[in-house]
Formats: structure tokens, C-alpha cells, sequence
């Protein structure tokens, strides 16, 4: 339940006076608007709130830098400040609101506060019903495409066109979570909005569903690599392209897919589907039994064996693999002699009972290394 302050601002600027006097709102999403006169009060704030202040206190350029950078601290989304008397902002002032980002606006003596307010409230109001009608026709689209019915109106009604192209992504962060929730998420959710256009954010079961429409392919893509590159215990997966609305939830299975094999096979934090590589042919087996029955039929000997005698020859296996089959690198990787390696490796191949080398089994091998990396 937000809007942005670009937003608020371009409803209220035309028929009060208030003018903005920093640089620019900075994408800041307002949850709520306050009243504060007394600095004091500002630690009661919960923060992404507008404040109002009519500026009855202001005696001193140094009282109002003071105020701005409690507000800042408690996390205000911005200050909308009575002048009166001939009070203006100090350069010091505006300059400090510039470096920090906060929105400050000025205005008149007689601006009515509260008629702003009410007016926030109507804006904040019908941004909550189009985000509620929105996220229920995503969810619909994907979890039930041939009802179109239930999300085609919905879309469309606000900018979303059927068959344009638009592509889903999946988010957690779940490292963060605490009995009053996940903080970081909430964040993440605030950044998103600031920084992706015409897009649906629907947070679902401690995950973000993320869609945007072709104009914002390849942003969201560099914005999604910003976040991964900047908090290791943020993950993404990034679906295909689609054509037209029935088809998001083939670009949802596909984000989903990347999501996953980030937890499980490959150590990155956000993974595209259409760079999986082998994995996007294996994710596409519909049945995990075979993927199994596979692993059992090329490497279940060299398993069990480990298993009852407290080898590592699976480990050993499966780093000879990662080094090209190569045995000075595979030993230099893992400390071990080459003579020692070549030992080992000759007792794989004697346990497995087939030439490890030989170009169908290096496949099958690889194949099935695959498909243990994608267990959950």
C-alpha cells in the first residue's frame, strides 16, 4: 500500500501551493503522511511517510538541518515545510536534502494540510485496489492461462496489453527473515518500484513474482544483477521472453527453473534461463524418477561403494569431470599426487566397469553429475 511521491506530487502541485525545491522526488514511495511539529515526536515515525511541518519552530537554519536529518534517520520519504515571514531555505539545506536524497518542498503559509492529506488518502486508495486487481490477474494468469477472463480485462484496463511481449522473474532473500518478517524484502520491493517501469511485483510465500513488458527486458535484467551482485543471499531467476499474456506462465516456470537450480546445481545467486545450457533440456523431464533411475543405471555402483566403505570416489569423480577429465589439474585442484589420482581414478573405472573415457559414457557421466546437482 504506496504510492509514489512523483505521483502525490503531480496530483497536488496543479492546486495547492507547494512547489518542490530539491532536485527531484528521488523515486521515493510514500506509505503515509504525518503531521510533525516537534522534533521529538519523529522517532515515532515508521518510516516512507510524508511528513507536513508547519513550520511554527523554524527559527534558525540550524534547527531545520537538525529536523531534516532526524526525519532521514527515521526513514521519512520526504518534508513538506510552511514558509512564512519571508523564510527561505538555506543553500546548506538544500544541499544537504540533494546529497541524501530527501525530497523537501516548500510551502505557502495558508496551503491546507489537510485537504492534501484527504487527497493522499483517495490516491493512496485507488493505487491499492489497481495493485490488488493487478497481482490477482498475474497469479490467475499463471496459475490458470485459459481463463482469461479472470486477468485479460484487468491487464489491459491498466497498460498490459495481451499480445505484447513480457518476460517473469522470481526473488527471495529468505536469510533475512524474523518473527516480524523480511525486512529486506519489503526493501527490495521499495527498490524495484523505484527503478522498473510498468511492471507487477506480487510477493508469494516469501517470494517475489516480478513481470515486466518488453520495453523493460533488458533493465530488468541489469537491475536484478545489481541487487544479486550487491547481496549474496539474494536470489534470482530470470524467465524467457513471452508473446501475449497467456503465455506468462511459461515464462514463470522457466523463471522458476532458474530460481532453483541456483539453490541446488550452480553457485550463483541469479541465473537466467535461457543461458541454463544442458540444464534447460534436463529441467524440462517432467518425471524426477527418471533423472534418478538414470543416476542409479550410470553411477550407482561408485555410490553404494562409498557408502560401505567410507570412500570418497564420488568426490573424486566428480572434480576430475569439473577439470576437463584432466589429471594434472584434477590433482592440482585437490591436493593430491598425480600418481595417487591415477590410482584412483583406475579403481573408479574397475568399480563402474566401463571406460570412464570412452566419448558415450563421459556423456552419460556428465548427464547424471547433472542431474544430482538439480536435487533439491
Amino acid at each position: 500500500m504506496a504510492v509514489a511521491l512523483e505521483e502525490l506530487y503531480q496530483e497536488i502541485e496543479p492546486l495547492y501551493d507547494i512547489r518542490l525545491v530539491t532536485d527531484s522526488c528521488f523515486h521515493k514511495i510514500i506509505e503515509w503522511t504525518h503531521i510533525v511539529e516537534n522534533p521529538e515526536f519523529i522517532k515515532l515515525l515508521h518510516g516512507n511517510e510524508l511528513v507536513f511541518n508547519a513550520g511554527l519552530q523554524y527559527t534558525s537554519a540550524a534547527w531545520l538541518l537538525d529536523f531534516v536529518k532526524r526525519l532521514i534517520e527515521a526513514g521519512a520519504g520526504g518534508l513538506v515545510l510552511s514558509l512564512h515571514d519571508g523564510k527561505n531555505y538555506s543553500q546548506e539545506v538544500l544541499d544537504y536534502c540533494n546529497e541524501k536524497q530527501f525530497p523537501l518542498f516548500a510551502a505557502g503559509w495558508n496551503t491546507p494540510y489537510i485537504d492534501i492529506m484527504r487527497l493522499f488518502a483517495a490516491v493512496l486508495l485507488k493505487n491499492e485496489q489497481r495493485e490488488t486487481n493487478l497481482n490477482t490477474a498475474l497469479r490467475n494468469a499463471i496459475y490458470y492461462p485459459e481463463n482469461e477472463a479472470a486477468y485479460i480485462h484487468y491487464f489491459e484496463y491498466n497498460g498490459f496489453y495481451r499480445n505484447r511481449e513480457y518476460i517473469m522473474a522470481v526473488l527471495s532473500c529468505n536469510a533475512y527473515w524474523e518473527e516480524d518478517g523480511n525486512k529486506r524484502l519489503q526493501e527490495i520491493v521499495r527498490e524495484l518500484h523505484y527503478l522498473l517501469e510498468h511492471e507487477i511485483i506480487v510477493e508469494e510465500n516469501g517470494r517475489l513474482l516480478i513481470m515486466v513488458s518488453e520495453q523493460g527486458k533488458e533493465h530488468l535484467k541489469k537491475v536484478l544483477q545489481k541487487i544479486c551482485a550487491s547481496d549474496s543471499q539474494v536470489y534470482v531467476g530470470i524467465g524467457t521472453e513471452v508473446s501475449g499474456l497467456r503465455q506468462l506462465q511459461e515464462s514463470y516456470e522457466h523463471a522458476m527453473t532458474a530460481y532453483q537450480l541456483t539453490k541446488t546445481a550452480i553457485e550463483k545467486n541469479i541465473l537466467v534461463y535461457e543461458e541454463l545450457g544442458l540444464y534447460k533440456i534436463l529441467s524440462d523431464i517432467r518425471h524426477p524418477e527418471l533423472g534418478e533411475s538414470f543416476v542409479e543405471e550410470v553411477l550407482g555402483g561408485l555410490i553404494r561403494y562409498d557408502e560401505q566403505n567410507g570412500t570418497d570416489y564420488m568426490k573424486i569423480l566428480e572434480a576430475f569431470f569439473r577439470y576437463d577429465c584432466s589429471i594434472l589439474h584434477t590433482s592440482k585442484a585437490i591436493y593430491c599426487h598425480k600418481n595417487t589420482l591415477n590410482y584412483k581414478m583406475n579403481k573408479v573405472k574397475e568399480i563402474l566397469g566401463y571406460d570412464i573415457m570412452n566419448n558415450e559414457n563421459r556423456a552419460r557421466i556428465m548427464t547424471a553429475l547433472y542431474f544430482m546437482k538439480m536435487r533439491p
